[in-house]
């Protein structure tokens, strides 16, 4: 890792989550070569979102919170432990992973038009997803190699944690927002202009 002008060592952020990336555009295709005849995940995420569509923007800002918004809210309290700092590395990994397999797999099952869609699916959320992931979890492995190095929680680092934590959750909302009710609204246009079903 490279350190920066105090001596610090830097959390390679961009790195692991483009590493991610790469593993989820790899293994689709590794995968789909070995003749994989189940349906996308791309596609279920894809029937996942209409679904929570239909019962109400409420209910479907509800299911997001729950599997976006638990996981970040996990992140932020391992930060005060040694498990933040591998948790931090996993989520970039992950999030990565997630990101580049929706793109290859949507690719892979429909072509261009799959490709379209796949963006469709991450943006425009992934747009504050990404930046917030990257400064978060570089906040949360700062303050958890801090105790794994036996250095421990001094109460001026963990206030301005979680003032960080809390300003970057606020970005992490708003694409929560975008995410529940601009990304149907994409979806549904692109839908319009490309026929695949």
């Amino acid at each position: 890792m490279k350190e920066n002008r105090t001596g610090t060592k830097k959390f390679p952020a961009l790195i692991l989550f483009l590493l991610g990336f790469l593993a989820g555009n790899l293994i689709p295709n590794i995968i789909w070569k070995a003749k994989w005849q189940q349906k996308t995940w791309a596609s279920v995420y894809f029937l996942s979102t209409f679904a929570g569509k239909d019962t109400g923007n409420i209910e479907y800002l509800k299911e997001i919170l729950k599997y976006r918004g638990v996981f970040y809210l996990l992140n932020i309290i391992c930060g005060f432990s040694v498990f933040g700092a591998p948790l931090a590395v996993i989520t970039l990994l992950g999030s990565g992973l997630y990101a580049g397999m929706i793109m290859t797999v949507s690719i892979l099952e429909f072509g261009f038009a799959g490709g379209v869609i796949g963006m469709g699916l991450l943006l425009p959320q992934y747009l504050f997803y990404i930046p917030v992931w990257l400064y978060s979890m570089e906040q949360e492995w700062k303050i958890s190699s801090e105790i794994w190095r036996n250095r421990g929680l001094i109460s001026g680092e963990v206030s301005i944690y979680l003032k960080k934590m809390c300003i970057a959750a606020v970005g992490y909302f708003l694409g929560i927002l975008i995410e529940c009710y601009v990304n149907p609204l994409i979806i549904d246009i692109i839908l319009k202009y490309i026929k695949i079903f």
